[in-house]
């Protein structure tokens, strides 16, 4: 074999080895609630392909990575401020230069939680769900601690499960959803299930709908606060009108008013929820806001009473994010 041809053969083996090094996703097991109700205590979570890319990458907002704490240890947080920005937290939402930084539902769905999770109380067969405004604390049951303050959680909303059993008549089937006095409205004119998703959020006032997977068999994923599947965008989400008024929860209503009687339509509400989001808290020592190097990054836990993360610790280098988790 010529010299050319080993030099060759000698190349592509590294080639070979260093892809099967970087190939293989890596998997870590969570400790503790700090991410929760996303990831809990034992669960198994693994990188995508090529783990050691995710080091050459740009982090993005809401993105969740495995990374070195301020002492070196690996735990796993989500991205909430990016290099150069302001950070701050007010009244239980994240502030970047200036201005509430809105979820988007998917984001919502990994963040948020179900209120009385397991109490879909929607009757089955229903045109109508409605609730009161109401007092929601951030009392999450798989608080470890013992001594977190209850505090008052605002933004919250109802998601649905709307089923149309067969196709409804030429003017379609009017699906309403109320969010205080705000009243959104959605024509459905096909057959199938539909998740109604609208709420208060991040000082706004949001709503989505989509068709869901024909044949899902779990519509409703048990740590997911929405119907599966959801979008990456609003479809309206406007400022909220009185966002510094009261600190309940607002009314809520689901309605089904179809051109025919629900019977006719064979269209009811499946089944439907209270959810809430995530509420952030500030830091213990009182420090309310954080500005970011060109190489930091402000990273905070889904689940604050139980989350030691740049509240605690300040800003943290770029360099010490190790892996995206999907």
């Amino acid at each position: 074999m010529t010299s050319r041809r080993w030099l060759a053969l000698a190349a592509g083996l590294v080639l070979v080895g260093t892809g099967a090094a970087l190939l293989p996703p890596r998997r870590f097991v969570v400790a503790g609630t700090s991410m929760a109700p996303g990831l809990l205590p034992g669960d198994v979570v693994a990188t995508g392909l090529l783990p050691l890319r995710d080091r050459l990458t740009q982090p993005r907002r809401f993105e969740r990575w495995v990374l070195d704490a301020a002492d070196g240890t690996p735990v796993i947080k989500r991205i909430a401020g990016l290099p150069g920005e302001t950070v701050a937290i007010a009244a239980g939402d994240l502030v970047v230069a200036d201005r509430i930084v809105l979820k988007e539902p998917r984001q919502l769905a990994a963040m948020g939680q179900r209120v009385s999770a397991g109490h879909d109380d929607a009757a089955a067969g229903g045109e109508r769900w409605e609730r009161p405004a109401t007092d929601v604390l951030d009392d999450e049951p798989l608080a470890t601690g013992g001594g977190s303050l209850l505090l008052p959680v605002r933004d919250g909303g109802v998601a649905a499960v709307v089923q149309a059993s067969r196709p409804p008549d030429d003017a379609g089937l009017r699906v309403r959803a109320r969010v205080a006095e705000t009243v959104f409205t959605w024509r459905l004119r096909a057959a199938g299930r539909y998740a109604i998703v609208a709420g208060r959020l991040d000082g706004h006032v949001v709503a989505v709908a989509w068709r869901l997977p024909a044949g899902a068999a779990d519509t409703c994923p048990e740590r997911s606060c929405l119907p599966v599947g959801p979008p990456d965008r609003w479809s309206f989400a406007r400022p909220w009108p009185d966002r510094d008024k009261g600190d309940v929860a607002p009314a809520l209503a689901i309605v089904i008013e179809p051109a025919t009687t629900v019977a006719q339509a064979g269209a009811a509400i499946e089944r439907a929820w209270r959810w809430r989001d995530v509420l952030q808290r500030g830091a213990p020592d009182g420090v309310a806001a954080w500005s970011l190097g060109p190489n930091a990054v402000f990273v905070l836990g889904d689940f604050p009473a139980e989350s030691r993360d740049s509240r605690h610790w300040g800003p943290l280098p770029v360099g010490s994010l190790r892996h995206r988790i999907p």
